[in-house]
């Protein structure tokens, strides 16, 4: 077993190493700065010399094991780790976030099932099926009153009775002596992971959503350097509509009704606008038999303008190639077989799409009908 100096000092950021192993896939070290993958943890990454180390997962030992991108060094090599500080530091940030948010959900009566930090965000999936968001927000308002007063983070290793008895909000998964992680009167958990020394480093967290996920509440949190872009991101959002409105922030929400208000009285208007022009252009078109035209109204405007008795035969195509045709099913379906039209319908209304040019499909159409009802 390798010395895992991450439990040591988890601000270390170089160390000199020994190569004790060489696998396929990467390197075994005698001491390591590099936390594995666990916990919900990605594993750390970085150099080993001018070796590049692309991740650090856990062998079937238990040992850190180095992924090395390309050729790999000898067994006996002894050379300088150097920590990716901006990588680690990231997620050590979101491992004690998650913490803290954890252990306020569970004064509140929430457990936690599962975790999963990422690049843009980390969720904690909780044991309930509903949580009221004022009870979310409540926790975002105390952890973040929790990281202004600082509580000092740490990890001390005990037996498994004394983990045991400190009755942690969690089980112990593991057998043998425990790393259990303190957050300074606020929480104590089993954890292998590594983490800030204190909540004050984590800077602020901030609640973005909830979604449902094996019938649990999973709730979504960003943290650190990424709650401070999320807000200013939502700040340059709300300024941007804000100025589009001409409406100070608190008023987006009313100018935005009123637009959505607007817009729906336009589009009743357009729509019964289109049915008056499609109805005077089959007034206009009446007299031809069968009516046969091209429209820049859009087909589905003229359903209206044939009532169950009129009898006519009618196909009109709109801008977009799409039809409208009254008349008889037998005759649509003659023209749909010999002109391979797309779509259908019932009784005497049918819609769909034409292929190629519509002046070319009109003419075939009209030279079909009306040799028909020549017949």
């Amino acid at each position: 077993m390798e010395d895992k100096l991450y439990y040591i000092d988890g601000y270390l950021r170089e160390a000199e190493a020994k190569v004790v192993a060489v696998k396929e896939n990467g390197i075994i070290l005698d001491r390591t700065i590099f936390y594995p993958e666990g916990g919900g943890q990605p594993g750390d990454r970085g150099t080993f010399d001018n070796y590049k180390i692309i991740d650090t997962v856990k062998d079937e030992e238990g040992n850190s094991l180095h992924i090395i991108e390309g050729d790999k060094p000898e067994i006996g090599h002894v050379g300088m780790l150097h920590l990716d500080w901006t990588h680690r530091v990231f997620y050590m940030t979101e491992h004690s976030a998650q913490h803290l948010v954890s252990s306020i959900l569970f004064k509140h009566g929430i457990g936690t099932v599962a975790v999963h930090q990422g690049e843009r965000f980390f969720t904690i999936e909780t044991d309930h099926g509903e949580i009221d968001e004022e009870v979310l927000l409540a926790v975002e308002n105390e952890a973040n009153a929790a990281i202004r007063e600082n509580h000092e983070i740490k990890q001390c290793e005990m037996s498994h009775e004394e983990a045991e008895a400190l009755g942690m909000r969690r089980s112990i998964k593991v057998s043998g002596r425990v790393k259990v992680v303190f957050i300074e009167s606020l929480d104590a958990v089993a954890c292998g992971g590594v983490h800030l020394k204190s909540t004050g480093e984590i800077g602020e967290i901030q609640y973005c959503g909830a979604e449902k996920i094996r019938g649990h509440v999973r709730t979504i949190w960003k943290c650190g350097t990424l709650s401070v872009s999320y807000r200013r991101e939502n700040k340059a959002i709300v300024d941007s509509v804000s100025s589009l409105l001409s409406a100070e922030p608190e008023m987006i929400i009313p100018a935005l009704k009123k637009l959505k208000e607007d817009e729906s009285e336009l589009r009743r208007e357009l729509k019964l606008s289109r049915k008056k022009i499609a109805q005077l252009e089959i007034r206009v078109h009446g007299t031809e038999v069968p009516i046969i035209f091209r429209s820049d109204v859009d087909s589905a405007s003229f359903e209206d303008a044939f009532d169950e008795s009129d009898e006519r035969t009618a196909f009109i195509v709109d801008g977009d190639g799409r039809f409208m045709f009254h008349g008889t099913k037998d005759c649509f379906d003659i023209l749909k077989e010999k002109l391979q039209l797309r779509g259908g319908g019932r009784g005497k209304l049918y819609r769909g799409s034409v292929e190629g040019e519509a002046d070319v499909v009109l003419d075939n159409i009209r030279s079909l009908l009306n040799g028909r009802n020549g017949a």
